[in-house]
């Protein structure tokens, strides 16, 4: 299953971004009103601390390292992930 941005909106769920570049996994953290957040998670638009536990994969390359990242590290248990469709 793909999700959109505008999904991702609707259901005010924050999110990362997730690119594989220059090989490695990239993630950007982003509030679900479409800001993208510091390392604090604070978004100044929405002025409240963001819970990014949703993946939004751009690539089926980050979405196949951000499958074993989930499944293998026990940090990521709470997390969920989806190719993102644009």
């Amino acid at each position: 299953m793909t999700v959109t941005l505008d999904m991702l909106k609707a259901h005010q769920q924050d999110y990362l971004i997730a690119k594989w570049e220059n090989g490695q996994l990239v993630m950007e953290p982003t509030c679900y009103c479409g800001t993208p957040l510091d390392e604090d998670y604070f978004c100044q638009e929405c002025q409240r601390k963001c819970d990014c536990n949703f993946i939004a994969c751009c690539d089926p390359q980050a979405f196949a390292v951000v499958e074993k990242l989930l499944q293998g590290n026990p940090n990521f248990k709470n997390y969920q992930a989806s190719l993102l469709d644009k």
